[in-house]
């Protein structure tokens, strides 16, 4: 695929991203288009049907979140701290798509996707929890759907700045009170 090419699909993909987030559901087609700054055509051409384009977008946000979190795992010494910032990284990946969308997708599917995220999710947990103050029985699954709950925008029409402002400040309470759990 031509260089030109592979920036339009990744910007429609991203333009997908960031409407859905705005819009707490599927954007328009043309919508998603004019976001990208290409013709509806282009937008065909890379995904001819609703699906492939659901697809994309959330393979596009694990992908990034995944990757991030890998990388985190590895190089910041703290497990509590790895956490956190894995969780506000998939926060700003645009994690939220993936619950939003799931419920469209008629096969979602993603095999390699879901290995790499249960063995990170597995590993920067389970750090977590060994190496800090965090509650013993806290779980993967726990974070997990932490994670969906503060990535869905909220219904009340605040701009996408400000709701991602207060889930970063919302994820950070819930941190910190599972920490303050266990020093006290």
């Amino acid at each position: 695929m031509r260089a030109d090419a592979l920036k339009n699909r990744q910007r429609l993909i991203e333009a997908t991203v960031e409407l859905v987030l705005e819009v707490g559901g599927e954007p328009a087609r043309d919508t998603i288009a004019g976001r990208a700054g290409v013709g509806i055509g282009t937008l065909y051409r890379h995904f001819p049907d609703r699906q492939s384009l659901l697809h994309a977008a959330v393979r596009h946000v694990l992908e990034k979140s995944i990757g991030a979190g890998e990388a985190l795992a590895e190089t910041v010494p703290d497990g509590v701290d790895a956490l956190r910032q894995y969780m506000h990284v998939a926060l700003d990946s645009g994690i939220g798509v993936v619950n939003i969308l799931h419920p469209l997708l008629e096969r979602p599917e993603w095999p390699d996707l879901r290995t790499r995220a249960t063995v990170l999710m597995k590993s920067i947990v389970g750090r977590a929890v060994r190496e800090g103050p965090l509650r013993k029985d806290l779980s993967e699954r726990d974070i997990v759907f932490a994670l969906t709950r503060f990535a869905r925008p909220l219904a009340v029409g605040l701009p996408p700045e400000e709701e991602r402002s207060l889930a970063h400040r919302h994820l950070d309470f819930y941190l910190d009170g599972l920490c303050a759990h266990r020093s006290h």
